[in-house]
């Protein structure tokens, strides 16, 4: 097939069609909700102020990957149903810039369990003054996700052309490696996505055991401490599902995207690119966490607001009682 019959087949592929109108809708949907959630973690005080910082920038990096996919689907569409053939054709450094706006929110998003498991572990370690640690050390680990994050694009875009390439047709906007490079210089960044997910959630889960074993055998502790570890436990309680979470869905879909890489050379180009569409589900992911979060926060304030209710109507002798309990 010549190049114009082959971007025909793309501009008239249902699938391809489909998968483009379905993702462009749920991430029009995602625009408002994760700004919804970005204020609600800004406003609520549950979490550490450095934990918060880690929060947000996860869910600026889905709105960076919405946009990117907003106008990567949206800029498609009005082409696939306004042109044909050749004349269908994607600009190359249109491609080049929405396609990096894709791959860096994806890539930012993937790096949140890592910081946060970092703040976690240290604020387990340094229970007696984390409370008092300032939002320098929050900043630093936004940026240490920031930083892996462009350690993952330069592998990715290690063998990528930031020019067009002669005697190479761009069909869709994708990262577009040069002639030497291989299958591995998108697969191996999936693979240590993969392997950095799973770490980081055993790793949550020992912080998780470490902290409810200190918080009920450590002696003579400070109010400062106390509330810390308390502090601690609700965190992990309220982020075990945005860990898990994050966990399988980079897992899911660098397992899955590196199967469909190797397997790209078995299927049509349009059936190709609609499931590459299909398994970077990271608006819908940024949906349903930011729904769950939301109800997990307002069930664990409604908790404390019940302890605190109780609290305030015991007896005073008995609430001095139960406070010296706390403090010796």
């Amino acid at each position: 097939m010549s190049d114009c019959e082959q971007m025909t087949d793309m501009t008239t592929s249902l699938w391809l069609r489909l998968s483009l109108f379905v993702n462009l809708g749920i991430t029009i949907i995602s625009f408002p909700v994760l700004l919804t959630a970005l204020h609600y973690i800004n406003s609520q005080q549950l979490f550490h102020r450095n934990t918060r910082i880690q929060i947000k920038v996860h869910i600026f990096a889905l709105l960076v990957h919405s946009t990117g996919r907003f106008a990567l689907h949206s800029l498609d569409l009005i082409n696939y149903f306004s042109n044909t053939g050749c004349d269908a054709l994607p600009d190359f450094y249109r491609c080049l810039v929405v396609r990096g706006l894709y791959n860096f929110g994806m890539a930012l998003a993937a790096m949140c369990s890592t910081s946060l498991v970092i703040e976690r572990a240290i604020a387990l370690h340094y229970n007696s003054t984390y409370e008092m640690c300032g939002r320098g050390f929050g900043v630093l680990l936004g940026f240490l996700q920031l930083f892996l994050a462009f350690a993952f694009l330069f592998k990715l875009y290690f063998d990528a052309s930031f020019t067009p390439v002669p005697n190479v047709t761009l069909y869709y906007c994708q990262t577009l490696a040069s002639g030497h490079g291989s299958v591995w210089t998108i697969n191996a960044p999936l693979y240590a996505v993969m392997i950095a997910q799973c770490v980081c959630r055993l790793a949550f889960w020992y912080i998780g055991v470490q902290t409810k074993r200190k918080r009920n055998t450590q002696k003579l502790q400070t109010l400062s401490t106390r509330y810390t570890l308390e502090q601690g436990i609700r965190s992990i309680k309220a982020l075990n599902m945005f860990i898990n979470a994050n966990c399988f869905v980079f897992f899911f879909f660098s397992f899955i995207g590196t199967s469909l890489h190797f397997n790209s050379s078995k299927m049509s180009r349009p059936t190709y690119f609609a499931l590459v569409e299909v398994i970077h589900f990271i608006p819908t992911y940024g949906i349903l966490l930011s729904i769950y979060i939301y109800f997990s926060l307002k069930k664990l304030d409604s908790k404390q607001k019940t302890s605190l209710t109780k609290s305030m109507q015991m007896d005073p002798s008995r609430y001095l009682i139960e406070f010296k309990k706390q403090i010796g």
